[in-house]
C-alpha cells in the first residue's frame, strides 16, 4: 500500500504576502528571507486573509503528523510516501527517512527541501521535489481517495488494492481540488464519522499491516 498526501497545506510564503508585517517579523526573527519560510496560519493569519482559498492553506503540522503516523511504524516503512502540495509540487519521501518529531525541526527540514529541491544534497536524497505532475503520476497508479462523501467500505476493503495510491487530504477544510478530483479513480469512506487525516491513516495501517 502506497500513500500520497494530496492538496497538502505545505508551501513557502507566497510573494504576494511576503512583505506583510506578520510575515516579515517572523522571517527576521529566524534570520531568513520571507519567501524561504513555510506558510503557517498560526504565524501568518492576518497576512493570509488576502490569499485565495486561505482556509485550505498554511497547515504544515497536518503533513508532519501524517508523516510521523506512516513512517513511525516499522511494518509500513517499505514504500516511499508521496506528497502532493497545494501548489502542485510532488515530493518523494524515502521510507527510511526519520521525520523529526520536533515540529520546529520539521519546519526547517521542509523549508530547506522546498528551497533546494532535495535533502540532503547528493545522489541519494531522502526527500526530493520531483518534476512530475499529479496527472503523470496517476497514469501508472490509480488514485483512490479517502473521502467522507465516498462509498462507505470497511478499511480492510482497501488493503488488497493493487497498483493504487491511497490519497489522503492533508489540509484543514474544504473539498479536494479540481486537479485531484480529475485524476481520481475511486472515492471511499472508511468511517461513518469524519476523520482527521492522521486518524484515517491510523485506521488503514491498523487493518492492513
Amino acid at each position: 500500500m502506497r500513500f500520497i498526501l494530496v492538496d497538502s497545506a505545505l508551501e513557502l510564503v507566497p510573494k504576494e504576502i511576503a512583505k506583510h508585517p506578520a510575515v516579515v517579523k517572523n522571517a527576521k526573527k529566524r534570520n531568513k528571507r520571507a519567501e524561504e519560510t513555510l506558510l503557517d496560519v498560526s504565524l501568518h493569519h492576518s497576512a493570509m486573509k488576502k490569499l485565495k482559498e486561505s482556509w485550505k492553506r498554511g497547515r504544515p503540522d497536518i503533513v508532519h503528523m501524517c508523516l510521523l503516523t506512516i513512517l513511525s511504524d516499522p511494518l509500513v516503512k517499505r514504500d516511499e510516501v508521496l506528497i502532493h502540495t497545494y501548489d502542485s509540487k510532488i515530493i518523494r519521501v524515502d521510507p527510511t527517512t526519520r521525520i523529526p518529531k520536533n515540529y520546529n525541526r520539521f519546519v526547517a527540514l521542509i523549508e530547506r527541501l522546498l528551497v533546494d529541491g532535495k535533502v540532503p544534497s547528493g545522489e541519494k536524497p531522502l526527500l526530493e521535489v520531483t518534476g512530475m505532475t499529479l496527472a503523470e503520476l496517476t497514469q501508472k497508479n490509480r488514485l483512490v481517495l479517502l473521502d467522507e462523501k465516498g462509498e462507505l467500505v470497511p478499511p480492510k476493503a482497501l488493503c488488497a488494492l493493487e497498483d493504487c495510491l491511497i490519497g489522503v487530504g492533508a489540509y484543514p477544510h474544504g473539498d479536494f481540488s479540481d486537479e485531484v478530483k480529475s485524476v481520481s479513480w475511486a472515492r471511499y469512506s472508511i468511517a461513518s464519522a469524519t476523520l482527521e487525516a492522521h486518524q484515517a491513516l491510523c485506521r488503514l495501517i491498523a487493518h492492513c499491516y
